[in-house]
């Protein structure tokens, strides 16, 4: 069968959604093998299927549950939202003649007693 690039990415999208049968995921794993799948827009789809087909061989061999390996995918997805998260919060500003980078809430909190800690000098 020979279908346009338009089947492919939405079958892609379903199989995300998991809509697809097992018939349907097996003729898009056979598609991603070919020179028709080098497209960008493919990759997400064949890094995921790669990685389900790996950790599916691993349990069969070693006993190793699929729960386990997707709770670890899952915690460093978390840990590295949580740091990018962090990092989108830190803020630079000068207080006194002074650059200073930390928490955007600390350095408002610390700007704040700056202008009304005033003394007269």
């Amino acid at each position: 069968m020979n279908h346009d690039q338009t089947y492919w990415v939405e079958l892609a999208e379903r199989y995300f959604q998991a809509e697809t049968s097992e018939a349907e995921e097996a003729q898009l794993r056979r598609f991603l093998c070919t020179d028709e799948a080098r497209d960008a827009r493919f990759d997400e789809v064949r890094a995921t299927m790669s990685y389900l087909h790996v950790a599916r061989t691993k349990r069969a061999k070693s006993g190793t549950p699929l729960l386990i390996a997707l709770a670890a995918c899952l915690s460093a997805i978390a840990f590295l939202g949580w740091h990018q998260y962090q990092q989108h919060n830190i803020s630079c500003v000068r207080i006194a003649g002074q650059e200073i980078e930390a928490d955007a809430s600390l350095l408002m909190q610390r700007q704040m007693t700056e202008m009304f800690n005033l003394t007269d000098k």
